[in-house]
């Protein structure tokens, strides 16, 4: 049976690069919204050229949004200008309609980093990655039939644009700009640090190598290395200063609120995060701590101070409830 392509939300010229390019690429991506449609009505008011030429809706219907042929910004590179735009121009980008990311709290499961009755997840839609991955461990599971229709469109694109079937070994490492001459199939993971899209799934890259026959190609190693020796040494010990310095800060503080600071502190570092806060200038009996990041994902800070329940959070702030 043909692979029917849903063309009844279209972007205008102006949303995207009417120019046709060379594709060798594809990507595949997760939307963090709720449908097909809420995503589009995004792209199409934002203004900023940003979209894929494809989104899988939860019920497995592909929506083609703009001719495949032409581009858009999908996926938001801090490279040299010149190879961001080439790489940008070969990949065809697909979305599965997805929450994405997931929160759990007293045994129920919030998408958006939200706590609340709307966002909350049935246990059967959750995806237990069993591990922390880029700072979740639970995601939306995706459809069966998303899945089937993401096959089908892959390879469709890999026989349209004599795409090469490769794929790298392991797709949910990041490899960054050692993917920039790669032709063939990637997650937006693999070259963005900061992103979970597509989730760490198995049977979602399993399906894709067997049922696009795809060749596994590992010439170029991760970035997701480790460190030798003497540099986990040296590391290990500067995160014990600054424990010490922090332990400072926050006996400064008001205890309930130096308690929630320091209970932000231990999950941003949990469950290989990561991720790591100086704080300094406590104010004495406060409840306000400024803070600098040393290493790893700055949006975790928002996201989990928010789930906590900060009453705000900036780039450089932390604020707690006044009880």
């Amino acid at each position: 049976m043909a692979l029917e392509f849903n063309k009844t939300m279209r972007l205008t010229q102006s949303d995207y690069f009417d120019v046709k390019s060379n594709k060798t690429g594809i990507c595949v991506h997760h939307t963090v919204g709720g449908s097909a449609l809420s995503t589009f009505n995004w792209w199409s008011t934002d203004k900023q050229m940003v979209g894929t030429a494809y989104i899988i809706d939860r019920d497995g219907t592909l929506y083609e949004v703009f001719d495949p042929e032409y581009w858009a910004w999908q996926f938001g590179l801090s490279w040299d200008h010149a190879e961001k735009i080439a790489f940008e121009k070969r990949f065809i980008g697909i979305e599965i309609a997805s929450e994405g990311g997931l929160i759990q709290r007293e045994g129920k499961f919030y998408c958006y980093d939200r706590v609340s009755e709307r966002t909350e997840k049935k246990p059967d839609e959750v995806f237990d990655a069993v591990r922390d991955y880029r700072g979740y461990r639970y995601f939306d599971k995706y459809e069966p039939a998303q899945i089937d229709t993401l096959i089908r469109i892959a390879n469709e694109l890999f026989d349209r644009f004599n795409i090469p079937r490769r794929v790298k070994a392991d797709s949910t490492k990041y490899y960054g700009e050692q993917l920039k001459d790669f032709e063939g199939i990637i997650g937006h993971v693999m070259v963005r640090q900061d992103k979970t899209d597509p989730a760490p799934i198995p049977e979602l890259w399993q399906r894709l190598r067997d049922e696009c026959h795809l060749q596994v190609d590992d010439n170029a190693e991760s970035q997701d290395q480790p460190v030798a020796n003497e540099e986990n040494e040296s590391a290990n010990q500067d995160l014990d200063k600054l424990f010490d310095s922090n332990m400072v800060e926050l006996n400064k503080m008001n205890v309930s609120a130096g308690s929630m600071v320091k209970g932000l502190i231990m999950e941003l570092e949990r469950d290989n995060r990561n991720t790591y806060i100086r704080l300094h200038d406590a104010v004495s009996g406060g409840h306000v701590i400024h803070y600098d990041l040393v290493q790893g994902d700055p949006s975790l800070v928002k996201r989990i101070g928010g789930a906590l329940g900060f009453d705000q959070i900036t780039d450089h702030e932390l604020e707690v409830h006044h009880a």
